[in-house]
């Protein structure tokens, strides 16, 4: 009885091996799972993050082709013509076309005024960002006859030191600043030697605007033909008129070469020009909050207004030698009446404008804002006057000067 007893109490231990054993192999499983795993891991992870490479890669390039469209991938010269410089001089002159040439400050609305020129039924401009590849479809940026003046390079070379930047004057200095670079201002006269010498620049510029007027939306084809109005607007256009006169108006033989006793210079100017132009203070302040807002960089008060005042000393010196005629828009007059200012710059071009043209225009045109100075105004009011009111006074005989018509007191 006794020993049954033990014997019971010895079963289990009889069965430990087995139960030791099952840890075992578990283990093993376990062991062979984290192989499997550590197999798939190896396998996966790079798939997953090619994948997620291209996608963003795609997602990028999907989204700036949104903006700059076929440009982006084609460049900007995918749409080049290859007319000889004299076919585009027989065409011009044939054809009794006019080119309008927009310039002014920027930020002082050369991109609205051109927006409702543009409309006109008889006019043709470019097409939008994503036709031209460009921002704002501004001309100069588009094209490589003559230079940009510095814009693109505003992202990297803004000082952070109001300090260094009195003293900065470089070619990379860009919007705000391109006026003070010492030989910024082309003319008929500094480039007689070279550009207007030399008949390619005529067609290499129009074999690249051509097709943007050419093939835009609102003729569908044959706009160069359709539209008795081409119109370019870039803001650098201020420091331009006199060189942009002479290369649209180069004189041509048949042979292609120029005529440099202007034997065969054309009976009519082809160029008209519009200057744009805005309040000191406004546009002082449109430049700062751009340039904060949309490159995160900083220049003083001091430049914006020495760089406007350079500005218009060289379209005002344009203006008195040009051949051409010549238009200037306030853009407070425009914003504040659109149909009066749209008025006379139709009969400036010599096309259509009765009420209904005018009117048909403004009910395309995106919302005018009728008073765009207030918001700047209210700021230099309230705060502005106090830190840089001194440097309207010390500029007050210069900016007088320039005979643009706008008070300086808005307080």
């Amino acid at each position: 009885m006794v020993l049954k007893q033990r014997r019971g109490k010895k079963a289990p231990a009889a069965n430990a091996p087995a139960k030791a054993a099952a840890p075992t192999d578990k283990s093993k499983e376990s062991n062979n799972n984290d192989g499997v795993d550590a197999e798939k891991k190896d396998h996966f992870n790079p798939v997953i993050i090619v994948a997620l490479f291209y996608t963003l890669a795609c997602g990028l390039l999907f989204f700036y082709y949104n903006k700059y469209g076929p440009s982006m991938f084609l460049g900007k010269g995918w749409k080049d013509y290859k007319w000889s410089p004299y076919k585009w001089r027989q065409f011009i002159d044939d054809n009794e076309r006019t080119i309008l040439i927009i310039g002014g400050p920027h930020r002082s609305g050369t991109t609205v005024v051109w927006e409702g020129i543009k409309t006109h039924p008889d006019i043709v401009g470019f097409g939008s960002r994503f036709d031209t590849g460009v921002d704002y479809s501004e001309g100069v940026l588009m094209q490589d006859v003559y230079p940009r003046f510095g814009v693109g390079y505003e992202f990297t070379n803004f000082d952070k030191s109001d300090a260094k930047q009195s003293s900065r004057s470089t070619r990379e200095d860009g919007i705000g600043r391109y006026a003070l670079v010492e030989d910024v201002h082309w003319t008929a006269e500094n480039k007689k030697d070279l550009e207007l010498q030399d008949p390619t620049s005529l067609s290499r510029l129009l074999n690249r605007f051509g097709p943007h007027w050419d093939q835009n939306k609102k003729f569908g084809k044959n706009g160069l033909m359709k539209a008795k109005v081409w119109v370019e607007k870039s803001p650098q256009n201020a420091v331009l008129a006199t060189f942009l006169e002479g290369l649209y108006n180069m004189p041509l033989n048949e042979d292609g070469t120029v005529d440099l006793d202007n034997a065969k210079k054309p009976k009519r100017s082809a160029t008209k020009f519009i200057y744009v132009t805005r309040h000191p203070i406004a546009n002082i302040y449109g430049t700062d909050k751009f340039v904060r807002d949309a490159m995160g960089g900083n220049i003083n008060f001091e430049i914006l207004l020495k760089n406007y005042i350079a500005l218009h000393k060289y379209m005002k010196m344009d203006e008195k030698v040009l051949e051409s005629p010549v238009m200037w828009v306030q853009l407070e007059d425009f914003t504040s009446d659109p149909s009066k200012v749209l008025t006379q710059v139709f009969q400036f071009l010599n096309v259509s404008s009765d009420e209904a043209d005018v009117q048909q225009v403004l009910g395309i045109m995106p919302d005018i804002s009728a008073k765009p100075n207030d918001k700047y105004f209210k700021i230099w009011c309230e705060e502005g006057i106090a830190k840089n009111g001194h440097l309207i006074q010390k500029y007050a005989e210069e900016l007088n000067a320039l005979d643009l018509g706008y008070d300086l007191d808005i307080c």
